[in-house]
């Protein structure tokens, strides 16, 4: 605003100044007076001329009364030109600076972006840690219930084995006290029979050792009814003809005058090898000393063991499948030394062998030179005391 009044009363002085000397010149020119001795037409134009000088000094003075930072200018132009190429470098600094710094933002903006999906990344995997941790955690806690369980059943065992330990054992858990055949397939009434009858004797063969029985019922067996009633509904749903092996086992080793408390075990019947089958063979060194067919027998007795319980005939407690007559074993070590060089020894079943049956005097042994030139020697053994 205050600029605004400056121009107009300059316009207005510049104005009335001119006027002025226009009057002037006119009388000067009508009165024809000379300055400096020169014509009146000269001496009016020196008039105007002296009019627009004052014109403009008064001008020029006014502003820079006023206007400080214009007298600077005006005086100190070389320092203004100075300055301004000062501040137009130190522009074209900033400028670059700020190019400089945009660029960085955008690098600094592409690496958030990296920075934030690495982030998302990490807490998704922070997440599936968390449920493995969990998982983990619950896991042990059932390790640790487990490990309760375990450690109760260990005390219990240490307080059996304690008892046991000043006791003698009469049965060995698992061990079978009586088995029997039974055929399915039938009338309850002879089903229900033949398992009452199974269980008198499985009794009896119980009460043969010394263990406790009831005084009212003179029973050996402690059982689960519900055991003889499954027992009894399998047999019944079973094929005309079909046969079962039933079993009576300790549930846990039995000391002297204890309790005896058995299970019954059911496993279908059928026939592992016929007549004449072969079991296994093996060919031994005749030449070798009777240590060394000794072994070579024993490992032979092993391998029917295996084959014989992969076919299916049940094993003992102590993984046999039956028994050879000590004195009748050596007798085979003696008629394989009869032989030069290698031999080739056979086991065959003798007759029909079923699933219940153990192998004893069902099989047979038959020796050959393993050049097939000899005939063949058949040995039939029975007995209880080398184990198969």
């Amino acid at each position: 605003m205050y600029a605004f009044v400056l121009v107009i009363m300059l316009i207005l002085l510049s104005g009335m100044i001119a006027y002025i000397g226009d009057q002037l010149g006119m009388k000067i020119g009508k009165k024809r007076i000379s300055i400096f001795g020169l014509r009146p037409r000269y001496s009016s134009i020196i008039i105007t001329v002296v009019t627009g000088m004052v014109i403009a000094t008064l001008s020029v003075v006014i502003l820079l009364s006023v206007y400080s930072g214009l007298r600077q200018a005006l005086f100190n132009i070389n320092e203004v030109m100075e300055r301004l190429e000062q501040l137009d470098t130190e522009l074209e600094r900033r400028t670059a600076e700020v190019e400089e710094m945009e660029e960085q933002r955008d690098e600094l903006q592409g690496r958030l972006d990296e920075l934030r999906d690495e982030r998302d990344e990490l807490q998704v995997m922070v997440d599936d840690l968390s449920g493995e941790r969990y998982e983990l955690e619950n896991r042990i806690e059932e390790l640790n219930e487990e490990l309760a369980a375990v450690s109760e059943e260990l005390d219990e065992a240490r307080d059996q084995l304690a008892y046991f330990r000043d006791e003698d054992i009469v049965f060995r858990r698992g061990e079978i006290i009586y088995s029997a055949v039974i055929e399915g397939g039938r009338s309850e009434d002879e089903i229900i029979a033949d398992i009452n009858d199974f269980l008198a004797q499985a009794n009896a063969a119980a009460s043969e050792r010394p263990i406790e029985l009831d005084d009212d019922t003179g029973m050996a067996l402690h059982l689960q009814t519900e055991d003889i009633l499954h027992a009894a509904q399998l047999l019944y749903n079973l094929e005309r003809g079909e046969r079962m092996i039933i079993s009576l086992a300790a549930r846990v080793n039995v000391p002297r005058h204890d309790k005896l408390r058995a299970d019954l075990h059911l496993n279908r019947n059928f026939v592992v090898y016929d007549e004449g089958e072969s079991i296994a063979d093996r060919t031994i060194d005749a030449d070798s000393s009777t240590s060394e067919i000794d072994d070579e027998l024993r490992e032979l007795l092993a391998e029917v063991n295996y084959h014989a319980s992969q076919e299916g005939i049940l094993q003992n407690i102590d993984g046999t499948v039956g028994s050879l007559d000590f004195v009748n074993f050596y007798q085979l070590v003696s008629d394989i030394q009869e032989y030069e060089g290698e031999v080739s020894v056979k086991v065959e079943a003798s007759e029909e062998i079923w699933r219940s049956d153990r192998l004893s005097d069902n099989i047979t042994f038959s020796i050959e030179a393993a050049s097939g030139e000899e005939e063949a020697a058949r040995i039939e053994f029975s007995g209880d005391e080398e184990d198969v």
